[in-house]
C-alpha cells in the first residue's frame, strides 16, 4: 500500500469508530499526512523496535500509520543509567493518530479562534491545527530546541507556518495571549496557573492529566465563568477516557525514578492475593494514584519474577513487590507506610462501586488548590499532592 493509500484507511477507521466526526478536522487529517512529521531515522515503534525508512520503507510506513504513538526522542544514556536500564525515558513522541483525533474533537475548535499548542513535538498535531484553524491562529511551543527545527522543516514541507516558538510551554505564552484553547499532547499532574490566566472568559484546556503515567485520562478544563455552581473555582473539568502519555518538560525538573536504594525493609508481609494485577488494571491504578498522594511506581525483573517498586517524591519511603514461590513478598520501609495506603485506597474505591476513571474530573480552586472529584465538582474529591 502507498502512503496516500495508508493514510485513507487509517483516517476511515478513526471515523468508522465515531472518534473523528467534525468534517473540518476529517479535512485536516486527509490533507496532512502522518508520515511527512515522523523521523526517517532514530523513531521506535509501539513495540520499542527502531524504525528505519531506507532499510525496511515497508515496515517503516506501516508502522508510520499504525493506530499507535512513535517515540521520536528518548533521554540520553545519562538519564537511562538512572533508570537502571539500556534506555531512558522517551521525551517525545508522535502521539496515537485516535488519541489526536480524540483531543482535538474535545478541544471544539471553531473558526476564529486562537490556540496555544504546548509541545510541538514531531510538529504533526501542530499542522492539524493550522489546517483546520489558519496558520495565524495557531502559536506552538517546544522546549527542544533541537526537535523544534525538525518540526518546523516538515511543517515547511507541508506548506504550512503557524507560529513556532523555542520556549518552556510551562509558563504558556504571554506575549500572545489570551488563546481560545490551550492543547497539549504533553501530560501534566498540575495544571500550570500561567495556562489558566492566558485563556479567555469561555477558554478551554485539553490535555493528558495524569498522576501516574500508566494511569492517564484526557482532560477538558474549562473556565468556571461558563460552568454553572462552580463558585469559588477558577476551572473546572472533567476526564475523558484513558490515555498513555510523555510528560511536560521543563528546564528546572527531572522525575526521580522509583527505587527502594537498596535499603533493609521495616516490614515484611506475606500474601496469597497477587498484589501487582490491580496496580496495572487501569480503573484500579487510576483510583489509587488519585487516592494516595505523591509516590510512583516501576515495574522490576528480579530473580523469582516480575515485581514492582513503589516510592515517595522524595524517595524516603517505598514498597517493594515480589513472587515468593506460590505467594507474594511485600517490603517497605520508611516514615509512610505507602503499601497500607494503597490497600486503603483499593478498599475506598471497592466501596465507591469501583467508579471509572470518566466519573472523575477535576477543579481548580481560586487559591490555585487542585483537587479530583468523584461524580460532581462538589462531591467528594482529593488533593493532587504536591507534585
Amino acid at each position: 500500500m502507498t502512503a496516500r493509500e495508508r493514510n485513507s484507511a487509517l483516517i476511515e477507521a478513526i471515523i468508522a469508530d465515531g472518534t473523528l466526526t467534525d468534517a473540518a478536522l476529517v479535512d485536516a487529517f486527509r490533507s496532512v499526512p502522518r508520515h511527512l512529521f515522523i523521523p526517517e531515522h532514530g523513531a521506535l515503534a509501539a513495540n520499542g523496535s527502531a524504525l528505519d525508512a531506507s532499510g525496511n520503507p515497508d515496515r517503516w510506513l506501516a508502522a508510520v500509520y499504525a493506530d499507535d504513538a512513535i517515540v521520536t526522542r528518548v533521554e540520553g544514556p545519562e538519564v537511562a543509567a538512572r533508570h537502571g536500564d539500556g534506555r531512558g525515558p522517551a521525551t517525545s513522541c508522535s502521539s496515537a493518530p485516535t488519541v489526536l483525533a480524540r483531543m482535538l474533537e474535545l478541544a471544539g475548535l471553531a473558526n476564529g479562534q486562537r490556540v496555544l499548542e504546548v509541545g510541538t513535538g514531531t510538529g504533526w498535531n501542530t499542522a492539524l491545527l493550522a489546517h483546520r484553524l489558519g496558520d495565524g491562529a495557531v502559536t506552538s511551543l517546544e522546549i527542544d530546541e533541537r526537535l523544534l527545527g525538525a518540526a518546523r522543516g516538515a511543517l515547511h514541507d507541508a506548506g504550512l507556518s503557524p507560529d513556532t516558538r523555542l520556549a518552556d510551554g510551562y509558563g504558556g505564552y504571554a506575549e500572545a495571549a489570551p488563546f481560545d484553547r490551550i492543547v497539549s499532547a504533553c501530560g501534566v499532574r498540575r495544571v500550570p496557573g500561567a495556562w489558566l490566566e492566558q485563556l479567555t472568559d469561555d477558554g478551554l484546556v485539553v490535555c493528558p492529566w495524569g498522576l501516574l503515567e500508566s494511569a492517564g485520562v484526557l482532560m477538558r478544563l474549562e473556565r468556571t465563568e461558563t460552568v454553572a455552581g462552580t463558585s469559588g473555582a477558577r476551572a473546572v473539568g472533567r476526564f475523558h477516557g484513558g490515555v498513555g502519555f510523555v510528560p511536560l518538560r521543563t528546564p528546572y525538573t527531572s522525575p526521580r525514578p522509583a527505587r527502594d536504594a537498596g535499603q533493609q525493609p521495616d516490614e515484611y508481609r506475606l500474601t496469597q492475593v497477587d498484589p501487582v494485577a490491580p496496580m496495572l488494571a487501569f480503573a484500579s491504578a487510576f483510583a489509587v494514584s488519585v487516592m494516595v498522594p505523591d509516590w510512583r511506581m516501576r515495574r522490576r525483573w528480579i530473580g523469582t519474577g516480575s515485581g514492582m517498586w513503589l516510592c515517595d517524591v522524595r524517595g524516603d519511603s517505598w514498597v517493594r513487590v515480589y513472587p515468593y514461590g506460590t505467594s507474594w513478598m511485600i517490603e517497605q520501609g520508611g516514615p509512610r507506610s505507602i503499601w497500607d495506603e494503597v490497600e486503603e485506597a483499593l478498599a475506598t474505591w471497592s466501596d465507591l462501586g469501583k467508579p471509572g476513571p470518566d466519573q472523575f474530573g477535576l477543579v481548580v480552586g481560586a487559591d490555585g488548590g487542585q483537587r479530583v472529584w468523584l461524580d460532581t465538582p462538589d462531591g467528594r474529591s482529593w488533593p493532587t499532592g504536591s507534585t
